[in-house]
């Protein structure tokens, strides 16, 4: 290190000068005339002033005005979880227009299924904006014969963000369960 140090200015400062003097004098720098310094070496960009000396190149001083903003969201904003009661309207409109003053038909419920799961994912996606949800819609319609039947449905999910809607249509002859299933995606 050199003697002739200036006591002018703060110690951090002077702590600065020593340590890009020290890295100037090892042959590690990685400068434009060193490609083959080591790569875990610090650092220094030296550029030549007018006066024939080195500056310190601006880039390796810390930056000051920093702000660091949370640019994550870790679950959906206040008021915008999964709008549960419009869903349940879209699925009781949807399935009183397809399915009223119908009669069972193997081959038709097939086709019935398919059009009612379409139905409802174009309306969901056409006048509903659920910013990061993934819905799924499913569809399950069967003859009534006297017997039961059970449906249930098991996830694992977040209760703060994610729910579900269930509508049930009876026909008289049969009946027909819609259900969608609504995701936060993280």
């Amino acid at each position: 290190m050199s003697q002739n140090r200036t006591k002018t200015g703060s110690v951090t400062e002077n702590k600065w000068e020593e340590q890009t003097q020290e890295s100037q004098g090892s042959g590690d720098v990685l400068t434009e005339d060193n490609p083959y310094a080591s790569p875990n070496a610090s650092i220094i960009v030296e550029q030549a002033d007018s006066a024939g000396g080195c500056a310190i190149h601006d880039e390796i001083r810390p930056a000051k005005d920093v702000t660091i903003f949370n640019g994550y969201n870790m679950g959906p904003a206040f008021g915008n979880k999964f709008p549960c009661p419009y869903i349940r309207y879209i699925l009781q409109r949807v399935l009183t227009e397809r399915l009223t003053n119908k009669t069972y038909a193997a081959a038709d419920a097939v086709k019935w299924t398919r059009e009612i799961a379409d139905d409802i994912n174009i309306k969901m996606k056409g006048q509903g904006q659920y910013p990061r949800y993934k819905h799924v819609v499913n569809v399950m319609l069967y003859q009534q014969n006297g017997g039961g039947c059970f449906y249930g449905a098991r996830a694992i999910w977040d209760l703060l963000s994610d729910d579900y809607v269930t509508q049930v249509f009876d026909g008289g002859n049969f009946v027909c369960i819609a259900s969608v299933f609504g995701c936060y995606t993280y």
